[in-house]
């Protein structure tokens, strides 16, 4: 069997792996966060088409709460902490 180099350990192995490991578990924990905080906002002000209200103006083109959602989304974070 051929001698491997030195930085090459099992130990140095081992350890960059749960480094990568504990990184993808940090991301995935974030991007639950953030899309659970968008979805959160979508829920308190969902799209609704103005024109249903029918007053003079709105038109068909208008959605309600677009404003409110957007200022919700934007104190949305993808730290999971």
């Amino acid at each position: 069997m051929r001698e491997l180099p030195g930085w090459f350990s099992t130990t140095r192995v081992a350890l960059i792996a749960a480094l990568v490991a504990a990184l993808s578990l940090l991301w995935l924990a974030g991007e639950a966060h953030y899309r659970g905080c968008v979805a959160q906002a979508e829920a308190r002000f969902p799209a609704i088409a103005v024109s249903a209200f029918t007053t003079r103006n709105t038109g068909p083109l208008k959605v309600a709460y677009n404003r409110e959602r957007a200022v919700e989304v934007q104190g949305c974070h993808r730290h999971p902490f």
